[in-house]
């Protein structure tokens, strides 16, 4: 099978995205959970190595998957980029704002 250019950037980008939100939902969650954490620890012998493993296995797996699924145009990138530029910017809103107030005793 031919590797369409188009069609490897748009599902690296829809894997991409969602390996961010996999990435910041499990920092908030173990951070709120320490039965969560605990068993990332044990996992690879630290959370963040483990939250690491998982998300590159998450995305290695993820854009097989999207680049099997039928698309209607493949031609315009922009968009997609554009929200894996938003998602990029949010998961970093996110993880600062829940440090930020888990500093301060908000959460």
């Amino acid at each position: 099978m031919r590797m369409e250019t188009p069609r490897v950037v748009r599902s690296s980008a829809y894997a991409a995205i969602l390996t961010i939100a996999f990435v910041v939902i499990i920092t908030v969650w173990a951070d709120l959970s320490a039965p969560l954490k605990t068993w990332l620890t044990n996992f690879s012998g630290h959370h963040w190595t483990s939250k690491s493993i998982l998300s590159v296995l998450l995305y290695v797996f993820a854009v097989p998957c999207f680049y099997a699924l039928p698309y209607k145009n493949d031609g315009d990138l922009s968009k997609v980029l554009g929200g894996l530029l938003i998602a990029s910017l949010s998961g970093v809103l996110m993880i600062t704002g829940f440090y930020t107030a888990h500093y301060f005793g908000l959460v």
